[in-house]
């Protein structure tokens, strides 16, 4: 395992105010998702819960590569996420992935799936209808909302 100095020193100099920005972000996730609802916790980061039953469709290639802010920040959250001590779950690093490309306006998705005999849940952003996670995405059925008198929306 690598020292916390040798984590360090792997970061550019560049890339240090992506890091330390996603350190906080992932600070106010990691709090909110013990104090407030998801939905709330996911507007208030300005990547709101989206629960319709719309599909995602494929990127094309290129779409995110064209714009190099977009991988600097995924990329430093990656970095802060793979070393967090609640651990790298896909809600908290679309959470704050979705924080930090705001402008794009994405929406959290949620899904579930029976895999292996089990239930497993899985969360990722989409960018105007198109999955930034489109291979993990594929297996989930999105959650949506039910009303109140028992069916789907």
């Amino acid at each position: 395992m690598r020292s916390a100095v040798a984590v360090a020193r792997a970061v550019p100099a560049r890339e240090w105010p992506g890091v330390l920005m996603a350190a906080a972000v992932a600070v106010i996730v990691e709090i909110g998702l013990r104090t407030m609802t998801l939905p709330r916790l996911a507007k208030l980061l300005g990547v709101p819960l989206r629960l319709d039953d719309g599909d995602a469709v494929m990127p094309e290639p290129g779409v995110l590569r064209a714009r190099p802010w977009v991988r600097r920040r995924l990329r430093a959250t990656r970095r802060v996420m793979r070393h967090w001590p609640f651990g790298d779950t896909c809600l908290r690093r679309a959470l704050v992935s979705g924080h930090r490309l705001r402008r794009l306006h994405p929406a959290l998705r949620v899904g579930v799936a029976k895999i292996d005999g089990r239930i497993q849940a899985h969360a990722w952003l989409e960018v105007n209808g198109v999955s930034l996670d489109p291979a993990g995405a594929a297996a989930y059925r999105t959650l949506e909302t039910v009303r109140p008198g028992g069916g789907p929306r």
